[in-house]
């Protein structure tokens, strides 16, 4: 076969479709979505996963593929490009690279019919030596190769001009969608590391239109970029992709001069702007963001990037977005960030969100972060949802009670989160969801020592299959909060939509004052199959404040087989400190929680401060004192037994207080109302006992049963490289 300029092959000239033909979107093509919406029927589209490697992905769909359906006839690949490369999924398919991918493309020789076409849709790939690229593609393949040698999309055309070998397969998508398109298929490669000039990053954001891709020569890898002329600007509607993918471990520093990126946009041009797979390092601003900053109205994409030892001194010490963004952020990880200078109520240590639009962050990693509300983050109205992710180590130590300022005594809280409402006051409702997450050793002031969610009174909250191990609030002096909630607090002004809590461990948190592990207000509760284990408030001779060691209940809250054991407060309530109108009990075990009643000799309200609603299946061991008639058991029909629990360990990904062989709570829970799983994921019931039958446990932990491993978590923090500044 003979390389040949081909003449444009259009829709119109060749009206009938391949019998079996496989069309690839790469998902980090602007507005992908529309693509896929216009490619002609008869074809079976794939969308590329940008997080992975994209000729593994094509690899694998095609043998699918043609296993079930037969020889393939044409295969349409639909991304970004440049002359000699293709971006596909995480990875960049080059001239530079492409004898290391000959095994797997080699591999489609056997999915492809003997006439089968491969359509390559990139700007520029074969533009100049980019022909020497196709030719190497269609040899390993064993296909003919057609090829785009200019601009494809808005700003060029549709038509494949260059070709090797015979096309006769038609283009996959309709004229209308070819028509209205308003991206370009474009990459851009920065050639050098410099600050400015030919080659540059910043010389490819400034000739960079909306839709291309910004990617690295791979002789980039573990290079830095120092910007010694100031921040880069992204400008209002340049909605464009900056990927390190080709250049592994490259890092933007700001030179601890300026930020890496400052996006924007305006009221009438939005603007979206995705990093990945970079590193970038010491940022600096006196304002917000300080590796990247934004104005309003833009949406942000943050994926496999990390971010150390950026500055912000008003918040965002790595990322801030402001009114009306949306922020994604995935597989990234955040080190060393801070943004305590300003003592600022928004200062987040990582990320600051000034909007009540979505901020999602995904299998990421906050570590060592410092702020002054909210270590790792500080969302106002946010959407918040958090999954998969690890909150280690980050502090709000640093605030200060902010005299002369609105809201003075609003400092230091969330050692890790900090959300204030998760929807603006003309919104019907709210979500924060945090799930799979693990938070340990964060530290903070006031409130919060994981975690400090305020809401309104239309949003809720759901803690999910996640863990708060080791956190601390402490107080806040001069006039601040004493310090509530060593793992969570969660309030309202007036009644919220509720806090659901599933799945989810507190172990080990503190608090000077209430609440060692949860403290609520205001936030009606459901607590299910989670672990109150070994946490606690502060001990102060006399100082009847130093309440529920457990947790703090401000609200009517539900307990469903959960484990509430070893907690310990500096006055009463070592298990729960709530008034006996607030909490109904069902399934639930209180064990050897102590209360040191302040220093008096009473030994009372060891477990709890009042007797509490009873659904049935609860333990509690010790009982109450029965020589100071003031003390109470927690029901009035709780079963007085030693539920026999083993040490806090981690099994298959959950911190659990197991029930050991003779335990009196296997099998002794009501059914009605259980849940179907216990807090691991082994279904309920088992039958635990020697007696015929199977009947739910007491507690979190369902004795006996397997359960398969899951991707939930542990709280060991995942290392964070450390590049040379």
């Amino acid at each position: 076969m003979n390389s040949t300029f081909a003449q444009p092959n259009s829709q119109s000239t060749l009206e009938k479709l391949p019998l079996r033909s496989l069309v690839f979107i790469d998902s980090g093509v602007e507005d992908y979505e529309s693509i896929a919406a216009g490619v002609l029927p008869g074809q079976q589209v794939v969308i590329l996963d940008r997080s992975k490697n994209g000729i593994e992905q094509i690899t694998s769909e095609i043998e699918n593929y043609a296993s079930t359906n037969g020889a393939i006839d044409s295969v349409h690949i639909i991304s970004h490009g440049s002359s000699g490369s293709m971006q596909l999924g995480n990875t960049a398919l080059g001239s530079e690279n492409i004898d290391q991918y000959k095994s797997q493309l080699e591999k489609w020789q056997t999915s492809l019919s003997p006439e089968a076409d491969i359509m390559l849709y990139g700007c520029d790939v074969a533009a100049g030596t980019g022909a020497n690229f196709v030719d190497k593609f269609s040899q390993l393949t064993g296909a003919d190769v057609a090829a785009s040698t200019n601009i494809t999309g808005r700003d060029g055309d549709w038509n494949l001009e260059f070709a090797k070998g015979q096309i006769e397969s038609p283009l996959a998508l309709s004229q209308e969608t070819m028509a209205n398109y308003q991206g370009d298929l474009a990459t851009i490669v920065v050639a050098n590391n410099s600050d400015s000039g030919v080659g540059s990053l910043r010389a490819a954001i400034a000739s960079a239109v909306a839709g291309d891709t910004i990617t690295f020569a791979p002789g980039l890898a573990g290079q830095t970029i120092t910007l010694t002329s100031g921040v880069l600007d992204i400008p209002v509607g340049k909605n464009i992709t900056i990927d390190g993918a080709a250049a592994a471990g490259l890092t933007i520093s700001g030179n601890n001069a300026s930020r890496a990126f400052f996006v924007n946009a305006n009221v009438v041009t939005a603007t979206n702007f995705a990093v990945k797979n970079l590193i970038v390092n010491n940022g600096k601003t006196t304002d917000r963001g300080g590796a990247i900053g934004t104005t309003d109205e833009v949406s942000l994409t943050v994926d496999n990037v990390q971010f150390n030892n950026n500055v912000a001194d008003k918040g965002g010490g790595a990322i801030f977005g402001n009114f009306n963004n949306t922020l994604i952020v995935n597989n990234s990880k955040f080190n060393g960030n801070v943004a305590t200078a300003g003592n600022d109520e928004r200062g987040a240590g990582a990320i600051g969100f000034l909007s009540s639009k979505a901020i999602t962050v995904t299998n990421s990693d906050f570590t060592n972060n410092k702020g002054i509300n909210g270590g790792a983050i500080n969302s106002l109205q946010g959407k918040l949802t958090i999954e998969n992710s690890r909150f280690i180590g980050n502090d709000t130590t640093a605030a200060t009670f902010a005299t002369g300022q609105g809201a003075a005594f609003l400092r230091g809280f969330g050692g890790a989160v900090y959300t204030d409402r998760a929807s603006s006051t003309t919104e019907a409702s709210g979500t924060i969801r945090i799930s799979g997450s693990v938070f340990q050793d964060n530290k903070g002031r006031g409130e919060g020592g994981a975690a400090y969610l305020f809401t309104g009174n239309q949003d809720k909250v759901i803690l999910e299959n996640s863990t708060f191990q080791n956190n601390e609030i402490l107080a806040l002096p001069n006039g601040g909060s004493p310090g509530n909630g060593g793992g969570v607090t969660n309030l309202s002004d007036s009644t919220n939509q509720g806090l659901t809590i599933t799945n989810t461990t507190f172990a080990g948190n503190k608090a000077n004052n209430q609440g060692g592990g949860l403290w609520t207000r205001n936030a009606p509760g459901t607590i299910t199959n989670s672990t109150f284990s070994g946490n606690s408030t502060a001990f102060a001779a006399g100082d009847f404040n130093k309440l529920g060691g457990g947790m703090t209940l401000g609200a009517p809250t539900t307990i469903v087989n959960t484990t509430i054991a070893d907690n310990s407060a500096g006055w009463v309530g070592g298990g729960i400190f709530a008034s006996a109108n607030n909490v109904t009990l069902k399934n639930t075990i209180l064990s050897k929680n102590t209360a040191a009643n302040g220093g008096n000799p009473w030994g009372i309200q060891q477990h709890v401060t009042a007797q509490y609603a009873d659904q049935g299946g609860n333990f509690q061991w010790p009982p109450k004192n029965p020589n100071d008639g003031s003390d109470v058991n927690a029901t009035a029909s709780v079963t007085i037994a030693d539920p026999l629990l083993g040490p806090l360990q981690n099994i298959n990904g959950a911190f659990v207080r197991p029930l050991l062989t003779g335990s009196p709570a296997i099998d002794k829970g009501v059914p009605s109302g259980a849940p179907a799983t216990d807090q691991r994921g082994v279904t309920r019931p088992q039958d635990g006992d020697t007696i015929p039958g199977a009947i739910v446990d007491s507690g979190s932990y369902e004795f006996g049963g397997t359960v398969a491993p899951t991707p939930t978590p542990t709280p060991t923090p995942a290392p964070t490289p450390t590049p040379a500044p």
